[in-house]
């Protein structure tokens, strides 16, 4: 298993960081990832409009998975609406 660290960025309108936290955790406890840390970044201004949206809500997960679950975990991330951008970096920590 390697390490990755993944940042996700969420709509920060109504109760889309919870739903999305909450859906982002469950793909990756059912692609077996194990979590080594996890942080709330808050709420921010992003460097260019995404998806007509200027503010997100950062979360940065340390975790460790087999790599080959990345494809899967990809296509799954693109369709929840509340995640606006997320990035999988591997991790030489």
């Amino acid at each position: 298993m390697t390490k990755y660290e993944l940042v996700c960025l969420f709509r920060t309108k109504e109760d889309n960081y919870a739903k999305g936290l909450g859906a982002v955790k469950a793909l990756l406890t059912e692609a077996g990832a194990e979590f080594l840390k996890e942080e709330d970044m808050g709420d921010k201004p992003v460097a260019y409009p995404i998806k007509k949206e200027d503010r997100a809500h950062y979360h940065f997960f340390l975790v460790k998975l087999e790599g080959s679950k990345l494809l899967a975990l990809d296509e799954q991330f693109k369709l929840k609406e509340e995640l606006l951008k997320y990035l999988f970096v591997k991790s030489e920590k």
